[in-house]
């Protein structure tokens, strides 16, 4: 006698039919996804809008027609930071800068200042130190001379390559120039190697609308920075969810036993169907492979950020673009400075740490609206370089944006 009847299996190869369907889809869609299993780097990794903002930052630099506007005052809205130092292979200072001003309109520019630390003890190591554009189109262009340190300490920080050490420092004496140099609302803390988007002042502005309105709502908590740079790979199925994975599996798996029971006792059609064996299948074969389907097809294909602002109190990644609100600024300054001296770490990890004992939501902006193109980094201690990558444009160790590549 056959386990299935004629219908039950005309319902079993449709269900397959739907499977395999699904599975070619989502083979296809989930390319350009890091979290997922069919992740392919030479698609996920390939630069296009970047590739258009660079080019199109470098011809704003070389514009012979263009006049800068500085700040007017020392109230700027916003304040830029950025700590730059010569990368191993190319230097990305530039693009950087041109990419952030190009496409601001002259009230634009008068909002914001933008302060640069040449972080070398000897500033001319640097090879962008002292070029024209730098006093052109940077407000503060600012040496260790002009800070309040002592060079025996940076010079031994330099020497001995004390890379977290010297990161964390230079990262708070860049804060602090924007926080007591101007009155700025804002400071944004750059890398030097992003790109940003066309139109990121507007975004940024327009996120910043929606995070007071939530703090005035109560929505959040106290926040510690805005994101505007983050790479989706951190972002897939993290293992510590696990629970909460698998209540959804069981809860889906229940919930279609329950609603063929249901059927089968309320249709009449359905009777011959939804035998106890065709739903064992279904139930313990069918509904698993599917959720194994999701799974694979990963996170930010199956469960994408929308448009707008999000909490990202976990998995946040990296330190290209924060955004910190002026009276943060000293708490994060104090922070910085004590793990420096007691247990230095990456600055991103150490901003966390803080975001995690103080309690502080950390939000962040999608889609992102910077790009990491530092193909190598000068925080790495190592004996040579070399490109590595399939593009010369490219984020090191896969710090990369995925959906920031299909703006226009």
């Amino acid at each position: 006698m056959a386990l299935f009847n004629k219908k039950q299996r005309l319902w079993l190869k449709v269900l397959c039919l739907v499977y395999a369907l699904l599975f070619f889809y989502y083979r296809y869609q989930s390319i350009r996804d890091p979290t997922s299993h069919f992740f392919q780097p030479e698609e996920g990794y390939r630069p296009r809008y970047s590739v258009a903002r660079i080019q199109e930052s470098l011809h704003f630099l070389s514009s012979s027609n263009h006049s800068s506007v500085r700040p007017a005052s020392t109230d700027p809205v916003l304040c830029v930071g950025i700590v730059t130092a010569k990368r191993p292979l190319a230097q990305n200072l530039n693009t950087t800068i041109g990419s952030l001003l190009d496409n601001l309109s002259q009230e634009q520019r008068s909002e914001i200042a933008v302060h640069v630390l040449f972080a070398h003890v000897i500033t001319s190591a640097h090879p962008d130190f002292g070029q024209p554009w730098v006093s052109q189109f940077v407000d503060r262009a600012f040496t260790y001379e002009q800070v309040d340190v002592p060079i025996a300490t940076l010079k031994r920080l330099e020497h001995e390559r004390r890379v977290s050490e010297k990161s964390l420092l230079d990262y708070r004496l860049t804060l602090e120039s924007c926080y007591s140099q101007t009155n700025s609302s804002w400071i944004l803390m750059l890398e030097d190697d992003v790109v940003a988007q066309r139109h990121w002042y507007e975004r940024t502005t327009q996120a910043l609308q929606t995070v007071q309105e939530w703090e005035q709502q109560g929505k959040i908590r106290q926040w510690l920075y805005l994101r505007l740079f983050y790479t989706e790979k951190f972002l897939g199925w993290n293992i510590e969810d696990w629970p909460v994975y698998l209540a959804w599996s069981i809860f889906a798996i229940s919930t279609t036993a329950a609603l063929g029971i249901w059927v089968r006792r309320h249709v009449k059609s359905w009777q011959g169907v939804l035998t106890n064996s065709f739903l064992v299948v279904v139930c313990f074969i069918g509904v698993p492979m599917g959720i194994l389907l999701y799974f694979l097809a990963g996170r930010m294909t199956v469960q994408p950020m929308r448009p707008g602002v999000h909490l990202m109190n976990q998995h946040g990644c990296c330190s290209q673009a924060l955004l910190f609100p002026r009276k943060q600024v000293p708490l994060v300054s104090r922070y910085l400075d004590w793990k420096r001296c007691a247990s230095p770490g990456p600055v991103d990890s150490v901003i966390e740490m803080l975001g995690d004992q103080a309690g502080m939501d950390r939000l962040v902006i999608s889609p992102s609206q910077m790009q990491h193109v530092g193909a190598t980094s000068y925080k790495e201690n190592r004996p040579s370089y070399r490109w590595e990558g399939m593009y010369s444009v490219h984020g090191a160790h896969g710090v990369w944006n995925v959906e920031f590549e299909g703006q226009s």
